[in-house]
């Protein structure tokens, strides 16, 4: 495998459209960085999987975006980042991941970590896996875990800050903000969309992480310490790769990055 270089793009990917809030995240952050972004929409859910068959989906991902020469791969699915990252991490080689739970967790523990509310799909909270990973860099913290499943239809739905979707946030929230928490990881890539509503809710006391900002703040580290920031020399280009395009992708995928997303490219398995 040839050496990455600083001028080829950035690999995200998900298993569906809720990584483009990663891709605003890094738009925002480093935009001289091109990005090529890969939503595997024709298999989604992932949760309802064996952890086998998302390792298989997750090589096959990584190794179609290595051929398109990118130079890191950003893990932007929060599933496959909780029980597919060896594999990931094996097929990448000496290209540099970063995954949305060792971000948002590093954030989490800064400090002495404290008393931290993690909330997410219920595969991600039953892997444990942002628990694990604070506490392995906080020891001290206390970590508390809410599952919101209902969360990802409705910000599908455009209810982001509906009655409904209010009143669903205080009920998940309930257990949590009980524990007195001083910070809250936004676990799912579709929750930024939910950030203010999150905030009232939640109250000013309480930190929010937003897992997507994380991401791409550690990518922009990895990518200095690494040598390969853009310079600037070509200008920055977004490619946005689907396994299927629904009807609603584009209303929901403009949604989720904020901007037009343009000319959309299909690939067949």
């Amino acid at each position: 495998m040839n050496a990455p270089a600083s001028h080829c793009p950035i690999g995200v990917f998900d298993s569906g459209v809720g990584g483009l809030t990663v891709v605003r995240a890094l738009m925002e952050r480093l935009p001289l960085e091109s990005i090529v972004y890969f939503g595997d929409t024709a298999r989604v859910p992932y949760g309802v999987k064996s952890v086998a068959t998302i390792e298989q989906y997750a090589a096959q991902i990584v190794d179609f975006l290595l051929r398109r020469g990118v130079k890191m791969l950003i893990v932007a699915c929060n599933t496959m980042a909780a029980v597919a990252l060896k594999t990931i991490a094996a097929r990448a080689g000496n290209i540099p991941v970063i995954d949305v739970i060792e971000a948002g967790a590093r954030t989490a523990a800064d400090g002495q970590g404290g008393r931290i509310g993690v909330i997410g799909t219920p595969t991600t909270i039953n892997s444990n896996a942002y628990a694990r990973r604070i506490h392995a860099l906080a020891p001290g913290a206390r970590v508390y875990s809410q599952a919101c499943p209902l969360f990802v239809p409705l910000v599908e739905e455009g209810w982001l800050d509906h009655p409904v979707t209010r009143l669903t946030a205080q009920e998940y929230l309930r257990p949590v903000l009980a524990e007195d928490i001083d910070s809250l990881v936004l676990g799912c890539t579709h929750y930024p969309l939910l950030k203010p509503l999150l905030r009232d809710v939640a109250g000013e006391g309480v930190r929010l992480i937003d897992s997507a900002l994380t991401a791409a703040e550690l990518a922009a580290v990895r990518l200095q310490q690494a040598g390969l920031a853009a310079t600037g020399a070509e200008p920055a280009a977004c490619r946005y790769i689907v396994t299927d395009i629904p009807l609603r992708f584009q209303t929901i995928g403009e949604r989720f990055l904020g901007r037009s997303l343009g000319e959309i490219e299909r690939v067949d398995w």
